[in-house]
C-alpha cells in the first residue's frame, strides 16, 4: 500500500500481518478520493475502523486539517502509529470501539470513513450513530465501505446516498439531505416563483414552498386557494412541498429543517431590504441564498393579479391555470369582488 497523492505521495504503508484486518485496496482508495478530493483540504476527518490508517493518512497527505483514527484493536492502533511515523499534521489515534469513541467527540466532521468488518452490522450501526450524534457537518459525507452483497438502504428520510460499486465492494457516500425554503405571498403563484424554485432544486435535494402572511397586504386569494394553486404548479415535482404558515420565515425554516432560505433577485441586484433580511436570517441561524432566474423582473404577484383581472393568464404557470379557473369561477359564483 502507498499514499496515492499529496505531500506524502508514494510513501509506503505497512499492511496488516494477517487477514484479521482487510485494508482498502489502492484501486478502491483511488476511486474514493477521486470523488472526495475537493472536500479533503482543511477537512476534519474521522477514520472509524481505521485498520492500517491508510484512508486517514491519505487525507493528511492531501491537506486535511485534522484526522481522528479509531480502532478497537490494539494491533491495528499500533499499525496506524507505525504508518504515521514521519507524517506531520493534526491527528489523534484512539483505541476504542466506535460507539465509545463517537460519544467523546464534540465537533462535527466533514468526512467520516466507515470500513467495518463486512456482514458484522457494525458499519450501518456506525453510520447511524454518527448521524444521530450530530457528528456529520451540514455538508459533510460518510464514505461507508461494505460488501456488494449487502446493499445499504437507509430507512430514514433525512439522508441521501450515492452508491459506487467496484467489483465485490460497494462504497456508499452518505450525506444529509439538503432542504431549502422558498417563501412569499404566492397570491397567486407565478412563472417567476416557479423559476426560483427550479433554481433552488438545482442546489438542494428538496424545497418547501411556504405561503406566508404579510399584514400590510390585501390578498386576492385565501390561504387555502394560494396553497392549492402552488400545489398545482408543482404537481409534477415530488421534491417540492407546499404549506401555509402565519409564522416568520426563519421559524418555518427551522421547523422544516431547511438549511437556507432561497430568494429571487429582481434584475439581479440585492435591495437594502433583501440585505437586511439576509442579515436577520443569518443572525437567527438560517442562511439566505439568492438566485436570479431568467424571468422578467415585472413578473410578480402584483402584476399577476392585474393581469388576471383583465383576463390574461400568461403570467401563471400552465399547470396551475385549470385550478385557477376553478377558483375564479367559484369566487364569481359567490360574488367575490376579486373574481
Amino acid at each position: 500500500m502507498r499514499v496515492i497523492s499529496g505531500k506524502y505521495r508514494g510513501k509506503k504503508l505497512i499492511s496488516p500481518a494477517d487477514s484479521s484486518v482487510r485494508p482498502t485496496t489502492d484501486r478502491i482508495k483511488e476511486t474514493v478520493f477521486n470523488i472526495l478530493q475537493a472536500r479533503v483540504p482543511d477537512a476534519r476527518v474521522l477514520d472509524l475502523f481505521a485498520g492500517s490508517g491508510a484512508l486517514g493518512i491519505e487525507c493528511i497527505s492531501r491537506g486535511a486539517r485534522e484526522v481522528v483514527f479509531v480502532d478497537s484493536s490494539r494491533t491495528s492502533v499500533e499499525l496506524v502509529r507505525q504508518n504515521l511515523k514521519g507524517i506531520e499534521g493534526g491527528f489523534r489515534v484512539v483505541q476504542a470501539d466506535f460507539a465509545a469513541a463517537i460519544r467523546t467527540e464534540k465537533e462535527p466532521f466533514d468526512i467520516v470513513f466507515v470500513d467495518a468488518p463486512y456482514g458484522s452490522g457494525l458499519g450501518e450501526a456506525a453510520v447511524y450513530a454518527v448521524l444521530d450524534r450530530g457528528l456529520l457537518a451540514a455538508d459533510g459525507v460518510i464514505a461507508y465501505e461494505h460488501s456488494v452483497n449487502l446493499p445499504f438502504r437507509p430507512e430514514r428520510d433525512d439522508v441521501v446516498t450515492r452508491e459506487k460499486i467496484m467489483g465485490t465492494v460497494t462504497v456508499d457516500f452518505v450525506r444529509r439531505k439538503s432542504r431549502a425554503l422558498v417563501t412569499g405571498s404566492f397570491d397567486p403563484v407565478t412563472v417567476a416563483h416557479v423559476a426560483i424554485v427550479e433554481e433552488a432544486l438545482r442546489q438542494f435535494d428538496e424545497v418547501t414552498v411556504a405561503c406566508l402572511v404579510n399584514p400590510d397586504k390585501e390578498y386576492m386569494f385565501t390561504p387555502e386557494e394560494r396553497v392549492a394553486l402552488a400545489e398545482a404548479a408543482f404537481a409534477d415535482e415530488p421534491r417540492v412541498k407546499v404549506l401555509f404558515s402565519e409564522d416568520a420565515a426563519v421559524d418555518v425554516a427551522k421547523r422544516e429543517n431547511a438549511q437556507a432560505l432561497v430568494r429571487g433577485l429582481r434584475g439581479g441586484e440585492m435591495s437594502d431590504y433583501e440585505e437586511e433580511m439576509a442579515k436577520y436570517n443569518g443572525a437567527h441561524g438560517v442562511e439566505t441564498c439568492f438566485v436570479s432566474p431568467d424571468v422578467a423582473p415585472e413578473v410578480s404577484s402584483t402584476a399577476a393579479r392585474k393581469a388576471l383581472q383583465s383576463g390574461d393568464f400568461r403570467i401563471v404557470p400552465n399547470r396551475a391555470i385549470i385550478e385557477l379557473k376553478k377558483i375564479l369561477e367559484h369566487k364569481k359564483t359567490k360574488g367575490d369582488a376579486h373574481a
